[in-house]
């Protein structure tokens, strides 16, 4: 098995994360974003909580038919003084 790079795995973290938000629940239409060019939320590009809630919820998901996600110019947010996050 070969492993997988961190971008193909960040990649399909993103897409996932697009198939979970799509297939989600209640309705109340599609979460929020930051323009048109990006399917990214804009608490994964707000703040590091929020961007390892998005990856989580792009890992989460397994549908392989969906549509690819856009990211466009996003960037997810970083942090250098929290703690690592013991399930990723």
């Amino acid at each position: 098995m070969k492993p997988m790079t961190w971008r193909r795995t960040a990649a399909s973290l993103a897409v996932n994360g697009l198939l979970l938000t799509a297939c989600g629940g209640g309705g109340g239409g599609p979460a929020p974003v930051a323009d048109d060019g990006t399917d990214v939320p804009r608490s994964a590009m707000t703040s590091s909580a929020g961007a390892i809630a998005f990856m989580k919820s792009v890992a989460a998901s397994s549908d392989n038919t969906a549509s690819p996600l856009r990211v466009g110019d996003a960037v997810l947010a970083t942090s250098d003084t929290d703690e690592p996050d013991p399930e990723i």
